[in-house]
């Protein structure tokens, strides 16, 4: 393999680890911290928000061409929306849950997105790929069930409707041929809009108040490491590796995140766990690799 091919493998494990560091650090800062969903979200977009408008107003004759209410859609799908769900859950269900379920369900629910939307079908091969995630998902909620703590299935719940809203989100950007980066962008400006006055009316004073170090960390990790470098690390690897290549990465997300979430906060895997993140990930696998490519259109 040559040195462009380890650039974009190098490119694409970075993102992927950014993505499963991010239920550990959301889990550490709610529950942890005690600091309030909105916090999170207002660091996440409004930091990437104005590093990106540069970039928003420079492609903005993409943007004109998809138009604002499908921009509005896909913010609430991909971009605010799918985060007040995402940051609520991890409330309730722990990081190794927050960290495997959506990666997981993203696909699965992209899937039948795709079906619904594009008319594309699937081979069979894939078919049975995306029943073995899905019995994934279906042992790391039963997991979520059997735990001590009372709520965590209303965690799992809300992280399954994140992952589904992730999925569907995918599906609308390639049925509206939306350039992905820049949609991403734009979506970060339009998220900082939106929770801008929800974020100064609720909880703003309380973070402010909070110690310089703290405040900073939580900007870094949301808003540039998470809004701005995974972006640029994934696109770039997409670009090297081709869609196919870049897809197997995604089982990387679920492997960093129980492994961060066991050696960080020192949450127990369970059996059940382990098993179901087996599966979801041997799935991942075979629906990028071993079925023959992208889903075939109607």
């Amino acid at each position: 393999m040559n040195s462009r091919l380890w650039l974009g493998l190098a490119l694409g494990m970075g993102a992927s680890v950014i993505w499963g560091a991010h239920a550990v650090v959301a889990r550490i800062s709610l529950a942890g911290q005690g600091m309030h969903p909105f916090d999170l979200i207002a660091c996440r977009f409004l930091i990437s928000g104005l590093i990106l408008a540069p970039l928003v107003w420079r492609e903005r004759a993409a943007l004109v061409r998809l138009g604002l209410p499908k921009l509005l859609v896909l913010t609430a799908m991909g971009g605010v929306g799918n985060l007040m769900v995402f940051t609520t859950a991890l409330l309730y269900a722990p990081a190794s849950h927050g960290g495997t379920i959506p990666p997981i369900t993203g696909p699965i629910m992209g899937a039948l997105a795709g079906y619904l939307l594009l008319g594309e079908t699937a081979t069979r091969g894939r078919v049975g790929a995306l029943g073995l995630m899905l019995l994934g998902v279906l042992f790391i909620g039963w997991d979520g069930l059997s735990t001590d703590l009372p709520d965590v299935w209303k965690g799992d719940v809300l992280l399954f409707m994140a992952g589904t809203s992730w999925g569907f989100f995918g599906a609308l950007l390639r049925r509206w041929q939306a350039p992905a980066f820049v949609t991403a962008s734009a979506m970060a400006i339009v998220s900082a809009i939106i929770i801008l006055p929800l974020w100064v009316s609720t909880s703003a004073a309380d973070f402010l108040a909070r110690p310089l170090w703290l405040q900073l960390w939580i900007g870094f990790a949301q808003g540039i490491m998470l809004g701005v470098i995974s972006m640029q690390m994934f696109t770039r690897s997409l670009e090297i590796l081709g869609p196919t290549r870049a897809a197997t990465l995604s089982v990387v997300v679920p492997v960093a995140a129980l492994a961060m979430s066991a050696i960080v906060l020192g949450e127990a895997i369970g059996a059940k766990q382990a098993l179901g993140a087996l599966l979801a990930i041997l799935g991942m696998l075979g629906a990028v690799t071993l079925t023959g490519g992208p889903a075939r259109a109607r």
